[in-house]
């Protein structure tokens, strides 16, 4: 096949893109980018590498396979970032390279061509990148049949690895959404759980025991009137008590003080609230924002800011928890402090997945989702600060 004239490959770009704007299966788009690079530039093979930073490699999602005696099928190609070979060259580079006589170039591998059979003559080798630039992979078109490649099918070349980043970056943001969905979903899953924990171990317990209760001191009634009386004054103690119980899973759930006066009203109130839990003073020490946030930013806030301080109260076992909201450099920034035992936040972040708490993980989440930047500065024995930097956006 003769290689296309430019108004073709132009018409082709048009083309393709209309097509991958249709279609949703990231192989299908490669696959056909890779194909339209072959036919269009009358190449022998080409091949798409993907960028793995995690392992600092390039590995081949799209391969097409070279023909001829010899020749053999590779099904994965992985090369070191920082190791020689032309596409690793371009990928930590980010230029284009236009390759006439591979083996005369230094920076050329040829372990692959001993693998497969395959010899290598002339190679193209364009970056792809996102549209922030960060380097997502590379596109390699190798063997001109008709000579060497061009100065139009750089550019034609480019063309196609910018439809490939445009496809790749659509794929990232789409594991990025679903992996936040499962994020959020299991911290909502959490929250219902402790709810039911809350609810099942206080509230339904005790009105479960007072129903039993109220139906022994019925049947003492009968027979001794005082001793029944009696019993019912304790079971009205329990059902306050149980009352209590109830308005401190609501007042978890939304503190009508965020409502009605913000997040600086709610905390003052979180404060008083738990002041004397397992013997600790806790105190809104600097509790002076002035800035109204939108409810879903204050609710989830001052979520954070109630973990914080409970996870202080009942693993910490902290003497004192002090309380900060406060507006600084138009941020809103809410700290909780205390001086108990501390942790390894490495160490307990690390485990969450075999101790099945989500507590840390939940106050990061939410800090995320209201676009908020949490740091823990904790290590053993040194007590604990977070800090919640929240922007303060009316």
């Amino acid at each position: 096949m003769a290689a296309v004239d430019v108004a073709t490959q132009l018409e082709t770009l048009l083309r393709l893109q209309h097509d991958l704007a249709l279609e949703h299966d990231i192989d299908r788009v490669l696959n056909r980018i890779v194909e339209t690079a072959t036919a269009i530039l009358d190449a022998e093979r080409a091949s798409l590498f993907i960028v793995d930073t995690q392992r600092n490699e390039l590995w081949s999602r799209v391969l097409t396979e070279g023909t001829g005696p010899g020749v053999s099928e590779v099904r994965e190609i992985r090369l070191p970032l920082d190791g020689r070979s032309l596409a690793a060259e371009v990928a930590r580079g980010g230029e284009v390279l236009r390759i006439d006589a591979a083996y005369d170039d230094p920076r050329f591998d040829p372990s692959t061509d001993q693998r497969t059979g395959f010899r290598t003559r002339t190679i193209l080798v364009a970056p792809i990148d996102s549209r922030d630039r960060r380097r997502l992979g590379v596109l390699q078109v190798m063997n001109k049949r008709d000579g060497l490649f061009g100065a139009d099918d750089e550019r034609f070349v480019r063309a196609l690895a910018g439809s490939a980043g445009v496809a790749l970056e659509y794929v990232q943001l789409s594991t990025e959404l679903a992996a936040e969905r499962l994020r959020v979903v299991k911290v909502a899953e959490e929250e219902r759980h402790r709810l039911a924990r809350d609810l099942h171990d206080g509230v339904a317990q005790t009105l479960a025991n007072t129903a039993i209760g109220i139906e022994i001191a019925s049947k003492r009634a009968l027979g001794d009137v005082n001793a029944a009386l009696a019993e019912l004054a304790q079971l009205r103690e329990r059902l306050l008590e149980s009352q209590k119980g109830l308005r401190d899973i609501l007042f978890a759930l939304r503190p009508v003080q965020l409502e009605d006066a913000g997040l600086p009203a709610a905390v003052r109130a979180l404060a008083e609230r738990i002041d004397g839990t397992n013997g600790s003073v806790v105190a809104a020490r600097r509790v002076d924002s002035a800035c109204r946030l939108v409810p879903e930013v204050e609710a989830g806030a001052f979520r954070v800011i109630r973990e914080a301080a409970n996870n202080a109260l009942k693993t910490g076992r902290a003497a004192h928890v002090n309380l900060d909201v406060y507006d600084e450099e138009g941020e809103v920034v809410a700290v909780v402090e205390d001086d108990g035992r501390g942790f390894d936040v490495a160490a307990v972040l690390g485990s969450y997945a075999s101790r099945g708490s989500l507590g840390l993980l939940q106050m990061r989440e939410s800090a995320r989702l209201i676009g908020a930047r949490l740091s823990i500065d904790s290590s053993p024995g040194q007590g604990t600060r977070i800090r919640l930097r929240i922007p303060a956006r009316t």
